[in-house]
């Protein structure tokens, strides 16, 4: 009897095989809704919008056991990769952790996008360097390189997510940028998905920053070999924008960036979609979600467990959006720990520090912030650009969204693209 491939809990079961079953519907993402136009929320509840209750109605779809959807989704995979006649990623079992679960996840992306396996390159990055003098960590970042849709352009797009988010929740926008001819390689940061880390933690902030030095490395890499004088910019949402990119590309234009092996080139310039610098001042911010997380993020072990996602902080107010994190959490198994909401503010001062001191980054900078956003401060965002002069444009949507990479909003990256990359 053949062994049935290890998935992950009821939930995540439930999650991938409705995600399955979207990418062979109407291939919009959202699950449940396969019989009617694609984006229709009709079909959707609270239970759909809210990442805990989402984990208890996946798990409960799978019935008494998740058996039946495990041994449908290996039969798609084995199907799918029958049909491409190659398997869905160059990688093998030890890679990355929760292989099975990633070679499932990844082909339901490939069908849902129309790409073939060898259109979405995997590739394990390492990252070893310090930041400012600090040592950090080392770790393993999974990427993988979206390749060109059409006539290539010869840019390569890195994208960097926020905190709770890994890849996966970007794929629409990788779409978007594919379409214009655009490569793109997406990372997962130290707090989840399929790299190493600490899952649900940050380290500190320049511990994100030295990651996307890496991967950035990588893809100028990527970049000369494909393109021999290829364009690379960096993308970020919220923590993956103000620790992460912005941070790495701050302190290596200072010379503040060592990693061993291929360094981070300087001048790059970036999009930065709701970057966080400092939280915005919501009652919510200011009690449970950021000063309550914050406190218990400094009580000894409680600041260590790895709690599911509860949908706090907010991280969206559109229907669409909401749906789509809360299913991603449920497929991933996103969780947090309370010490991550403390860990980056202090070197997020430093940054800060370097800017009033002179020490500025050379490229150009394209800021897109809701002027609702629920989590990252739209005066602190606002105040980091004016240091940047006219090295630096801000857009400001009418938007209670924090993160933009679905919904009606999503297409706002292609806008600060064109404008960081004019002559």
């Amino acid at each position: 009897m053949t062994k049935i491939p290890d998935l992950g809990t009821r939930s995540q079961v439930g999650a991938l095989y409705g995600a399955m079953q979207d990418a062979l519907g109407n291939k919009d993402g959202i699950h449940g809704n396969e019989e009617k136009p694609k984006g229709s929320l009709d079909e959707t509840s609270f239970f759909d919008r809210q990442p805990a209750l989402n984990r208890m109605k996946s798990a409960a779809a799978t019935g008494l056991s998740a058996q039946d959807e495990q041994e449908r989704l290996e039969r798609f995979v084995t199907a799918q990769e029958e049909r491409w006649g190659t398997p869905t990623s160059t990688l093998k079992a030890g890679d990355v952790p929760d292989f099975e679960r990633f070679r499932v996840e990844k082909a339901i992306a490939l069908t849902r996008f129309g790409r073939r396996p060898e259109d979405v390159v995997d590739t394990v990055v390492p990252a070893r360097g310090s930041v400012d003098g600090q040592a950090i960590a080392p770790r393993d970042l999974f990427t993988q390189h979206w390749k060109p849709i059409g006539e290539p352009s010869g840019t390569v797009v890195v994208l960097s997510p926020g905190f709770l988010q890994t890849g996966r929740n970007f794929y629409e926008q990788v779409d978007l940028l594919n379409r214009q001819g655009h490569d793109v390689v997406v990372m997962d940061h130290q707090w989840a998905g399929y790299g190493s880390g600490s899952k649900g933690g940050i380290d500190r902030g320049f511990g994100v920053a030295r990651d996307v030095a890496a991967v950035a490395a990588y893809a100028q890499q990527l970049a000369a070999d494909t393109y021999g004088d290829g364009r690379l910019v960096l993308m970020g949402t919220s923590m993956g924008a103000g620790a992460g990119v912005f941070s790495a590309i701050t302190m290596n234009d200072a010379g503040k960036v060592a990693l061993e092996g291929p360094q981070m080139p300087t001048g790059l310039s970036a999009v930065l979609q709701a970057p966080y610098f400092d939280k915005t001042p919501t009652l919510i911010n200011q009690g449970l979600a950021a000063q309550g997380l914050a406190a218990l993020g400094r009580v000894p072990f409680l600041k260590q467990l790895a709690l599911p996602s509860i949908g706090l902080p907010i991280l969206a107010k559109d229907d669409d959006i909401n749906v789509k994190l809360a299913q991603h959490a449920s497929a991933e198994g996103v969780v947090a720990r309370a010490e991550a909401f403390n860990a980056s503010n202090a070197d997020l001062k430093r940054v800060r520090e370097l800017l009033d001191s002179g020490q500025q980054p050379r490229g150009r900078f394209y800021f897109i912030h809701g002027d609702e956003d629920p989590l990252a401060s739209l005066e602190a965002a606002r105040e980091v650009a004016g240091k940047l002069g006219e090295r630096a444009e801000f857009l400001q949507p009418k938007s209670g969204n924090h993160v933009m990479e679905a919904g009606k909003e999503k297409a706002l990256m292609l806008e600060g693209l064109s404008w960081v990359l004019k002559p």
